[in-house]
């Protein structure tokens, strides 16, 4: 997994975090939480490039950062290759994603939010 952080800084930068899985085994993997405290807009891009088997992906939040509900979940099919984006207008202080796979895929989820 490789997790990139920017920080909002005085002229309204975005924060972003990014949730990579390549794999060809089964695994569920949760990226890193982001602070989204600070904005009330956020936007959630995902990639998908599944090669044998389906994936799914799963947006998550926080109140506290260590108990997290869905907000959205969608699976995605085999051999489909395909973006998508999400997008809240809600205060959620933390996000992130969580990534399933059975077989061969590469999965990036990439976590925005500005004002």
């Amino acid at each position: 997994m490789a997790t990139t952080h920017y920080s909002r800084n005085k002229s309204g930068a975005i924060v972003t975090t990014n949730n990579t899985l390549s794999s060809s085994v089964a695994l569920v993997q949760s990226g890193s939480s982001v602070g989204m405290r600070d904005f009330t807009q956020q936007t959630v891009f995902v990639d998908i490039d599944n090669t044998t088997s389906a994936s799914t992906v799963t947006l998550q939040a926080s109140h506290d950062g260590s108990t997290w509900f869905t907000l959205d979940s969608k699976t995605y099919a085999a051999a489909a290759t395909t973006n998508d984006v999400f997008s809240y207008n809600s205060h959620l202080p933390f996000m992130r994603s969580a990534i399933s796979t059975l077989s061969a895929a590469k999965v990036i989820v990439d976590i925005t939010g500005g004002n």
